[in-house]
């Protein structure tokens, strides 16, 4: 936020400026403060275009922000895509395992039966009379043994042995399979576990990200705050400059009027002085008393403006009459516009015509940047004329343009704040109040 200082500089020149209002001859006292309020003018303004800069600078980090949150938000939605995924697979890896279990546990079951059945067998053999079985049954310390014996295997049926040897394989292979699921299913789940972590990391970096684009929403909010304050204070010193201006105006005016008063009245009583000594030559030495003198100072009249030739050979540029901005100090009616306006702003509708003030060769026409599309014309000895902010131009650089030719269209280009004609005259290279030269 900003300082106070400036406010309290602004209120010591306003109670200045009421003084010397209400005190004619006070007004070289504030000279300085007059140059104090340009000065502090120039001063916010080149702040204000530093807060400009700074704001543009905000609002390019804050896209930048955006889209990086943006990235990370599609980086966790992918995460969250792959723990589905992940968790799908996993759930699917338990269900073969369980149904692994199932058929391993069955397996046994059906091995469990065939080797009873052989038992059984043997058994039989044995009561029919055959010893040799049961004997072998006794001595066998297991299945395999059992099977493996060359010594009984020729005994055995021969079916029996071939159905046995498949069931334990189908156990076996139940029995691998088995553990690579659990070993794919560990795999799977470590896997979970390392996206887990991954997503984890990128929403921390967002959640990051989300508090620095907050935070530069807040300096957005801040500096255009510093910006309305500092147009604010600029509208403010402008008024104060305008008043100042004014006064000044108002002052030379009134000494002017006063000069001119002393000088007819000195004229008036040289006049009655030379008659005086004409009637005394001729022998007449009567005197009457002088007709009381009337005031040069005559209050001026208005009528409805319409274009004509001025004493300077230039006419009125427009069809338009009304003057919207005279020339000199003024409150720049828009960012960017001048404080000190260097011609008349005519105010119209888009397609008035524009008429050249005199003839002359066209040295310049085309876009201007803040002047919009404009006109230049010299007319010789040093004098040129300036037409901005045309909607349309109907002349180029280099042609010559008789008076009162039409040249372009009113328009609103350029820093503008409504259709008008920006008119300039140039003397010598420096810019004189067109009233001096033309009239509506």
């Amino acid at each position: 936020m900003k300082e106070s200082g400036k406010k309290w500089l602004r209120l010591a020149l306003t109670l200045m400026l009421s003084v010397s209002l209400a005190v004619p001859a006070a007004l070289p006292a504030y000279a300085t403060s007059k140059a104090e309020i340009e000065e502090e003018i120039s001063s916010l303004e080149s702040e204000q275009a530093e807060l400009e800069a700074k704001l543009a600078e905000l609002k390019n980090n804050k896209k930048d922000t955006e889209s990086y949150i943006a990235e990370l938000d599609a980086q966790i939605q992918e995460y969250v895509k792959k723990l589905e995924d992940i968790s799908k697979k996993i759930t699917e890896t338990e269900g073969k395992i369980a149904l692994t279990e199932s058929n391993l546990v069955q397996a046994k079951k059906d091995e469990a039966v065939q080797y009873d059945a052989l038992k059984a067998r043997i058994k039989a053999m044995y009561e029919a009379g055959d010893e040799t079985y049961i004997e072998m049954l006794f001595s066998s310390g297991d299945l395999k043994r059992l099977l493996n014996d060359s010594e009984y295997i020729s005994k055995i049926n021969q079916y029996d042995h071939e159905l046995l040897t498949k069931l334990q394989e189908i156990r076996d292979q139940i029995a691998a399979y088995e553990e690579e699921l659990k070993a794919q299913k560990a795999e799977q789940e470590q896997q979970k576990a390392d996206f887990e972590t991954e997503k984890e990391s990128v929403e921390t970096i967002a959640a990051q990200k989300q508090e620095e684009l907050s935070s530069i929403g807040a300096n957005i909010n801040d500096v255009n705050e510093d910006i309305e304050a500092t147009v604010s204070e600029i509208e403010q010193s402008n008024a104060i400059l305008a008043e100042i201006v004014a006064q000044e105006r108002a002052a030379a005016e009134e000494a002017a009027r006063r000069q001119a008063e002393a000088e007819e009245a000195a004229r008036r009583q040289a006049e009655a002085a030379q008659s005086y000594d004409d009637s005394s030559s001729s022998g007449d030495n009567s005197y009457s008393e002088p007709e009381p003198e009337e005031s040069y100072y005559e209050e001026p009249s208005y009528s409805e403006p319409e274009p004509v030739y001025s004493s300077t050979g230039m006419i009125w540029p427009t069809s338009a009459s009304y003057i919207s901005s005279y020339f000199g100090y003024r409150i720049s009616p828009t960012y960017g516009a001048s404080t000190y306006h260097e011609g008349l702003d005519i105010a119209g509708s888009t397609g008035d015509p524009i008429w050249a003030a005199a003839g002359g060769t066209v040295t310049a026409a085309g876009d201007g940047g803040g002047m919009g599309n404009y006109v230049t014309i010299s007319h010789g000895n040093g004098v040129s004329t300036v037409y901005m902010h045309c909607s349309a131009l109907y002349v180029s650089a280099g042609q010559y343009v008789s008076q009162g030719e039409t040249i372009a269209a009113m328009g609103s280009t350029g820093i503008s704040t409504g259709p008008h004609l920006h008119f300039s005259v140039v003397v010598g290279g420096t810019y004189v109040d067109p009233l001096g030269y033309v009239s509506p």
